[in-house]
C-alpha cells in the first residue's frame, strides 16, 4: 500500500489507482497559522502564500524519494526546494 506522495512510486515503477469514488483526501497543502502568529510576524504571510500553491503530488513524491530512495535529510530536502522557488534566502 502506498499514497499518492509516497517517494517508492517511481522507484518501483507502480501505477496509481485513480480515485474515482473520492474515497481519499487530497494532499494538497494549506498553510495554516494562528492569527497571533501572523499578527506577530507579518511577514510570514507572503511566503506561506507563496508556498501553498508550489507543492502538488508529483513535487511532494520527488521530494519524498530524495529522503526515502537517496537517504538525503529531510532537513536538506525541505531547504534545497525552497531555495529553489525563492521562499528561503541564506546558507
Amino acid at each position: 500500500m502506498v499514497f499518492a506522495t509516497d517517494g517508492r512510486i517511481s522507484a518501483f515503477n507502480l501505477t496509481l489507482l485513480r480515485d474515482d469514488r473520492g474515497f481519499f483526501p487530497s494532499y494538497i497543502l494549506a498553510p495554516v497559522v494562528r492569527k497571533t502568529t501572523l499578527e506577530r510576524f507579518p511577514q510570514i504571510k507572503a511566503p506561506l502564500e507563496k508556498l501553498s500553491g508550489q507543492l502538488n503530488n508529483e513535487t511532494m513524491a520527488a521530494l519524498n524519494a530524495a529522503v526515502d530512495l537517496q537517504g538525503r535529510r529531510v532537513e536538506d530536502v525541505a531547504s534545497d526546494f525552497l531555495r529553489s522557488r525563492a521562499l528561503l534566502s541564506g546558507p
